[in-house]
């Protein structure tokens, strides 16, 4: 009877044992491989991946402070684009399609400057040459009051304009010719400009400057 008894205590004995063992293990043992770290296999912390994506504006799709969000291609400051130059006077050159603009009489120090932008307004090219007598220029003169002033020469004889005048252009394009002149007395407020194969431009104020 006492070894009964005795085997019986030896098992129930072993058996809080196993329940005491069981309790101090805390469960279920970790899953092999894992990596109790919070770094992925990609070497990455995923806690702290997902602290910055909270905190950083920018990788939650806000804009940058400073960066402009407006069209890149706008004018800085809403800047208009410049005036184009305006047109005192406009004759028709012997030329088919062919425009003589006159942009500009200014004085200045006694010298006088004409400016005439030769305009394309028909659908052919142009070729068309105005005599300049190989830069003398007789038949381009000013007249203002009773006085005629011809193109200005430099110390070598060589004219204060482009030696020759030949426009070649395409459909719709524009060149440019300028020559200085001397100046009509400040009591002159316009002038006459005579250029060849085209009308006279008559009574165009003077701008002094």
């Amino acid at each position: 009877m006492r070894s009964i008894v005795t085997s019986e205590r030896i098992r129930t004995a072993a058996l809080l044992a196993a329940f005491a063992v069981a309790a101090c293990g805390g469960g279920e043992p970790a899953e092999e491989g894992a990596d109790e770290s919070g770094i992925g296999e990609s070497g990455e912390n995923r806690s702290v991946e997902g602290a910055s994506a909270a905190s950083d504006p920018v990788a939650a799709g806000a804009t940058a402070p400073g960066v402009p969000t407006g069209d890149p291609g706008a004018p800085a400051g809403g800047a208009a684009a410049p005036a184009p130059t305006a047109v005192l006077q406009v004759q028709e050159v012997n030329a088919p399609g062919l425009q003589a603009e006159l942009t500009e009489v200014t004085r200045k120090d006694g010298v006088l400057t004409v400016k005439i932008r030769f305009r394309n307004t028909g659908s052919d090219v142009i070729h068309h040459s105005f005599e300049t007598h190989h830069g003398r220029y007789e038949l381009f003169y000013v007249t203002a009051g009773s006085q005629k002033y011809f193109v200005l020469k430099d110390s070598e004889g060589e004219p204060l304009a482009p030696k020759y005048l030949t426009v070649d252009l395409d459909p719709g394009a524009t060149s440019t010719w300028w020559a200085k002149f001397p100046a009509p007395p400040a009591s002159e407020t316009s002038i006459d400009l005579v250029i060849p194969d085209a009308p006279p431009f008559e009574d165009v104020p003077i701008t002094d400057r």
